[in-house]
């Protein structure tokens, strides 16, 4: 199956809609934070072209990216180009709950490093909750090497380097 990561448009309109509807549905915490349909403050979704453009708007700070494998919206990956990154990390991800433990965050993130080294990311720093153990997995198989440990609002967060 050929994968890709392509920028959103209103092409993934009906795929990204059925993705978020098992998100929501499976509960937990959404990432990257850049595909959720509302933000904390909101009650109700915004439209498909309302985030689109959110997203259009946002490319100057952060690029969004679904991962696609053949006509199958897996995930998306954000990638964050920030000066001061903080525990945020230059990139968050996530696998769509009914496509997980299948190896393709793995396969994501090292699609994304290429074009997060071409943006002048290096190292690029990336950060996950110490109890996310698929996610430093990803990390770990993507060459990261932890930095050390932080607390971030009572959550202890692992910080990775990838060069």
């Amino acid at each position: 199956m050929p994968f890709q990561l392509v920028h959103p448009s209103m092409l993934h309109k009906r795929q990204y809609e059925e993705m978020m509807d098992e998100w929501e549905a499976f509960g937990g915490r959404i990432n990257p934070g850049a595909i959720r349909r509302y933000a904390s403050g909101q009650k109700e979704p915004v439209s498909y072209g309302q985030w689109l453009s959110w997203v259009e708007k946002e490319k100057k700070t952060q690029e969004l990216f679904f991962f696609i494998g053949g006509e199958r919206l897996l995930g998306a990956i954000s990638i964050r180009l920030y000066e001061n990154i903080g525990l945020e990390g230059h990139s968050g991800y996530g696998i769509r709950p009914s496509e997980r433990r299948k190896g393709y965050a793995v396969r994501m993130l090292s699609m994304a490093l290429p074009i997060m080294k071409s943006r002048g990311i290096c190292p690029v720093v990336i950060t996950c909750a110490k109890d996310n153990i698929g996610s430093a997995r990803t990390i770990l198989h993507n060459g990261g090497i932890l930095q050390g440990e932080a607390l971030d609002e009572g959550e202890l967060i692992q910080i990775y380097h990838i060069l």
